[in-house]
């Protein structure tokens, strides 16, 4: 059961924020994985439930100060049954009935609200589950909770929903990301687009996975994985998949042969340092009105230290001029940055300043000035921004 209706309610919406195993079924709010002490003192996992009903966004629950219990009779630390858990069967659904009602009244007016009763219950049962394992734990975590039917995501982001930002993250949706690159910049891109709702992200690179890369991207890959020289691809495919449910990979490079690759884009993120295979990308995706950003750096070393610029490029329709002047051309002579001279820090920035940029074009951060061209000036630790008059 998707826990939408339970991220609206603002109680429930704690729980889940708290790393509560909360589901909805069968008219039942069931809150599972709850730590507890059997007879012969063993800590076993069972589930708290009561009955509900919806009104609106809000959810209602159908008891008072009761709730029941599904396992076998919770004890105290010593085997003891807890004095108020009392026998009683409740069937919840096909397969699945709770064995005993837990009546534990705080006062006449019982609980005041679904957060302070649920988490009452589950610290009476759990603390006692505690005191013989110390990991036994109530709150699993968002790797337990079920996501809504829609999501992206493997497991719930619960760091959306504790800021209450859902309804502005909901501005991901329809977004199909391709990554073309995944060197240094590239990955950090990847690291951080994987982090959002988007519908879809599509790696394309035909390099291998090398030692280098692993120093100059996101995350430490095992020595196992670098002997095996998986392509970048499907390397961070595998690896981000793990958060994100759309991540594919395009073991290949891209150039004119293969454009088609990038059919049903709505935005694009250039992190290749391929300069002769850029033209007609570019003008692929002009002709087909994909908004796009190109990321680029210039590093060198002088008297022994590195200095340099970072650039973000910027293309989105009707406004292409800027781009076209400020990417830079094939050259017949590569430049220091072909030599592989880039740190994780400045590639993380570079990444980041892009995908903040994207995150301005579609709406999720105000922008007060829709720049085309911004550079990052290591030496004087500015940022510029740019348009052509």
């Amino acid at each position: 059961m998707p826990t939408a209706l339970l991220a609206r309610d603002p109680d429930l919406s704690r729980l889940l924020n708290d790393g509560y195993d909360v589901v909805v079924h069968a008219g039942h709010i069931i809150v599972r994985h709850i730590p507890y002490v059997t007879e012969n003192r063993t800590v076993e996992h069972g589930f708290l439930a009561y009955p509900m009903t919806v009104s609106g966004d809000r959810l209602v629950s159908g008891t008072d100060h009761r709730i029941w219990f599904g396992g076998s009779t919770p004890c105290t630390e010593h085997g003891r049954p807890l004095a108020i858990a009392n026998p009683e069967t409740r069937v919840i659904a096909e397969g699945r009935q709770a064995n005993f009602m837990l009546s534990a009244k705080p006062g006449p007016d019982g609980y005041p609200d679904e957060y302070t009763k649920i988490t009452a219950y589950a610290r009476i049962i759990a603390d006692q589950a505690q005191a013989l394992d110390s990991s036994a734990t109530p709150t699993p975590g968002a790797a337990w909770q079920e996501t809504e039917n829609d999501s992206p995501f493997v497991y719930r982001d619960t760091a959306t929903s504790r800021a209450g930002l859902a309804a502005v993250h909901r501005r991901f949706r329809g977004q199909r990301i391709v990554i073309v690159g995944l060197g240094g910049s590239g990955s950090y891109i990847l690291d951080q687009v994987a982090k959002t709702e988007v519908d879809s992200i599509l790696l394309i690179d035909g390099d291998t996975f090398d030692n280098h890369n692993a120093f100059r991207a996101p995350g430490a890959p095992t020595l196992k994985t670098l002997r095996e020289r998986p392509t970048k691809a499907s390397y961070f495919a595998s690896v981000y998949g793990n958060m994100h449910r759309v991540v594919s990979a395009c073991s290949q490079y891209l150039d004119e042969d293969n454009l088609d690759l990038l059919e049903g884009a709505t935005f694009v993120f250039l992190a290749s340092d391929d300069a002769a295979s850029k033209p007609a990308i570019i003008d692929w995706l002009e002709a087909q009105d994909v908004p796009f950003i190109d990321v680029g750096m210039g590093i060198e070393e002088i008297d022994g230290r590195l200095s340099g610029l970072l650039r973000v490029t910027t293309s989105l329709p009707g406004r292409r001029e800027t781009a076209r002047h400020r990417i830079p051309q094939p050259a017949p002579e590569r430049d220091a940055y072909a030599r592989n001279i880039q740190t994780a820090d400045l590639n993380a920035l570079n990444a980041a300043l892009a995908v903040i940029r994207w995150k301005r074009a579609i709406g999720i951060y105000a922008d007060a000035t829709d720049e085309s061209h911004a550079t990052y000036s290591l030496i004087i630790n500015e940022i510029a921004n740019e348009d052509l008059p």
